[in-house]
C-alpha cells in the first residue's frame, strides 16, 4: 500500500487501525529531539527507516511533525535505533512542544496569504512582525517561500530603520529570486533596496529602482506592491522637482488602493499628494490631500497617521492665511508625537513654518532644532528641513545663520543626488520668490 494512505501511528493503513492499537497504546514524538539524534548520529532516514521496519516516508514524517504520534512498539524500536530512552524521544500529551517544521511551513504561508504586515502597519508593531517571521524561517524552506519571507524581514528591519540588514535581507531575496528566475520575487527584492536607498539618501538610485519595477508591472506579487511602488517613486520625482510625474503617480496609487480598500496605504498617499501640491502652490488641494488622507487614518486606525494629521493640515491651512488657528493647532498637536517610536520627521518641518508665520519664533526654532536632531541620519528630510531653517533665519535677521544654513541645506542637496534643489530657498514652498 503506498505509503502517502496511511495515519499517524506509525504505518496503520488509514481508516483501519490493527486492532489492539488504541490512543493509550502510542506515545507523542518530540520531533525536535528525533531531528537532533539522527544530525548528530550522522544517519539517512531510509537507514533508519530499514532499522525500525517503515519505509522512508514515515520517518520523514515523524521528524516533520506531520505524523505526531506512533505506535509505542516503533517508539521503542527507533530508541534502541538512536541508542536513545524512549523518554528522550517521546513528550507527555500535556507538554507543549515548539513548532514543527510542518507546522512552520504552514505559518510560513499564512503569513504570506494573509499579508502579516499590512495587518500589522497600522500598529507599527514592527518588532513583532520581524519576531513571528523570524519564528517560521527555516532553510529546508522552498526557495520561494524562503524569498518571500526575506522580503517581509527587509521591510520588518527598514521599517524599524535597521537599513544595513534591511540591505541584506532585500539581497538575499533577490538572489534566491536569481536562482529560481522568480521575477515576483526579484521586483519585491528591488522595491526594498530602492526603498532604503531612497531612505538613506541615494535619491537617484532609489529612482532607478522603482522605475525598473513599474517597467514591468506584471510581475508586482499583487495590486498592493504596485500601488506601494507608484507611491514611493511619486515621492522621489517630488525631491527632484518632477512634480506633475509625482502627482501623476499618487493618483495612480490611490486609485489602485482605493479598489483595494487599503486605508492604511490611502492614508499614505493621500499625504504625498499633499506634499507636492504644497510644492505646487496649490495649497486648497493640498489641504484637501491632507484631510482624506486623516480620514483614512482614521479608518485605519492608524494611530500615527491620526496624530500626525493635524500638523499636515495645519501647514495647508496658514498657507491658506489662517495663521492663528494653523498655530494653534500645531502646539496643540505636537506633544502626541512623542508616543511614537517612529513617525514622519518632515512634521516638524511643518510644524515650525507654521509657528513662523505666525510669528511665535522661539517656539518655531524650538521645534526646528528637535526636527534637525532627529533627522540627521535622514540626508533628504535634513537638506528640506535646512531650508525651513533658512526661512526662521531670514525672519528674525540672522543673515550669517541664513547663509549658513544655506549652505548646509545645499550640501546635503548634492549628498543625496539632488542638485536640481540647490539654490536661493524660496520664502514659502510653492512660491516663486
Amino acid at each position: 500500500m503506498p505509503d502517502g494512505s496511511r495515519d499517524g501511528c506509525g504505518g496503520h493503513p488509514r481508516g483501519r487501525r490493527l486492532a489492539g492499537v488504541k490512543r493509550e497504546d502510542t506515545v507523542r514524538i518530540d520531533t525536535h529531539y528525533l531531528t537532533r539524534r539522527i544530525e548528530v548520529l550522522d544517519l539517512k532516514q531510509g537507514w533508519v527507516a530499514r532499522q525500525v521496519g517503515v519505509d522512508r516516508k514515515t520517518v520523514s514524517r515523524w521528524a516533520t511533525g506531520k505524523v505526531k504520534r506512533m505506535a509505542r512498539a516503533s517508539a521503542e524500536a527507533l530508541a534502541s535505533v538512536l541508542d536513545c530512552d524512549v523518554a528522550e524521544l517521546t513528550v507527555d500529551d500535556e507538554t507543549d512542544v515548539l513548532a514543527t517544521k510542518e507546522e512552520q511551513r504552514v505559518a510560513a504561508q499564512l503569513i504570506q496569504q494573509n499579508d502579516l504586515l499590512q495587518l500589522l502597519s497600522p500598529t507599527d508593531n514592527w518588532q513583532l512582525a520581524e519576531s513571528l517571521i523570524r519564528a517560521t524561517l527555516q532553510p529546508d524552506l522552498p526557495k520561494a517561500q524562503l524569498g518571500q519571507l526575506y522580503s517581509l524581514l527587509s521591510i520588518a528591519a527598514w521599517r524599524q530603520g535597521h537599513y544595513d540588514e534591511g540591505r541584506q535581507r532585500a539581497e538575499r531575496a533577490l538572489e534566491l529570486a536569481h536562482e529560481l528566475g522568480d521575477k515576483a520575487i526579484a521586483h519585491k527584492a528591488h522595491a526594498n533596496l530602492a526603498t532604503i536607498a531612497s531612505l538613506t539618501g541615494s535619491q537617484l538610485d532609489a529612482l532607478a529602482g522603482y522605475e525598473r519595477c513599474l517597467a514591468e508591472p506584471e510581475y508586482f506579487a499583487n495590486k498592493r506592491d504596485h500601488g506601494a511602488a507608484l507611491s514611493n517613486v511619486g515621492d522621489v520625482y517630488r525631491c527632484l522637482t518632477r512634480f506633475a510625474e509625482s502627482v501623476a503617480a499618487q493618483q495612480h496609487s490611490i486609485r489602485l488602493f482605493s479598489e483595494l480598500g487599503l486605508d492604511f496605504n490611502l492614508a499614505i498617499s493621500f499625504v504625498s499628494l499633499g506634499y507636492v501640491r504644497t510644492e505646487q502652490g496649490d495649497y486648497a488641494a493640498a489641504l484637501a490631500a491632507y484631510t482624506q488622507g486623516g480620514e483614512h487614518a482614521r479608518q485605519a486606525n492608524y494611530a500615527r497617521g491620526v496624530d500626525c494629521d493635524p500638523l499636515y493640515r495645519a501647514d495647508a491651512r496658514s498657507l491658506l492665511g489662517e495663521l492663528e488657528v494653523a498655530a494653534d493647532q500645531v502646539e496643540a498637536a505636537l506633544p502626541a508625537l512623542t508616543r511614537h517610536a517612529v513617525y514622519d520627521l518632515g512634521c516638524h518641518e511643518c510644524a515650525a513654518r507654521v509657528l513662523r508665520r505666525a510669528g511665535r519664533l522661539e517656539a518655531a526654532a524650538a521645534t526646528l532644532a528637535e526636527g534637525l536632531r532627529r533627522s540627521a541620519d535622514f540626508p533628504v528630510i535634513h537638506a528640506f528641513m535646512r531650508c525651513e531653517e533658512v526661512r526662521l533665519r531670514r525672519a528674525t535677521g540672522d543673515a550669517a545663520g541664513e547663509r549658513a544654513a544655506q549652505e548646509a541645506a545645499h550640501a546635503a542637496f548634492r549628498a543625496t543626488g539632488l542638485e536640481v534643489r540647490v539654490g536661493p530657498v524660496p520664502a514659502e514652498p510653492g512660491s516663486r520668490s
